[in-house]
């Protein structure tokens, strides 16, 4: 029986889910949004939420706890010294999971997991524009050689089309139906 048995497996040894834990989380703090499935979000959103919570404390003993999961050294700092203070008003709901699409392959559900206060991408305001590229310098007009050769290509093509048209009017012929020899001397007898 399975009763009060709430860990979600995720079809992965126990070492495996883990390290998958450990892996979402990492990239969550260092990007502030990640994009995975719906199953896979729902198990690092408990694990997220706890190492936030417990991030607050801002001791030696809650950096050493934190650092269990959190193995990038750059990524702990940025926890306790960017999004640690953002979360001080908060108690819970440091995360939020958004359900997205169905993936094409294998109809996963797909969800985008998202810190709170996670910094939008900058929008246009109207009136500003995006900065336009150099325009690229035209091409050179071709020159002659460049022209014989386009005359020879279309020449070529004519006559291939040519000898395509006999080689149908042959194979249409009365005398040759595709049996070869045997369909002539049949012919012959009646």
């Amino acid at each position: 029986m399975r009763h009060r048995k709430d860990t979600l497996k995720l079809s992965r040894s126990h070492s495996h889910r883990r390290a998958l834990m450990s892996n979402l989380v990492t990239s969550l703090i260092k990007h502030e949004k990640i994009q995975t499935t719906f199953p896979k979000a729902q198990a690092a959103k408990r694990v997220a939420e706890r190492l936030i919570s417990v991030s607050k404390q801002n001791d030696l003993a809650a950096i050493r706890q934190v650092g269990k999961i959190v193995k990038d050294k750059e990524v702990l700092k940025k926890l306790f010294q960017v999004i640690m203070p953002r979360m001080k008003d908060k108690k819970s709901g440091f995360i939020t999971v958004t359900k997205l699409w169905l993936r094409k392959g294998d109809a996963a559900l797909l969800c985008l997991m998202e810190l709170y206060g996670a910094p939008a991408k900058a929008k246009l305001v109207k009136g500003e524009k995006k900065e336009k590229k150099a325009a690229k310098p035209a091409k050179k007009q071709p020159g002659k050689k460049v022209a014989k050769a386009e005359g020879k290509l279309k020449e070529e093509k004519k006559s291939a089309a040519a000898k395509a048209s006999t080689s149908a009017k042959a194979a249409a012929d009365h005398r040759y139906n595709g049996a070869g020899k045997s369909a002539d001397k049949a012919k012959a007898k009646k």
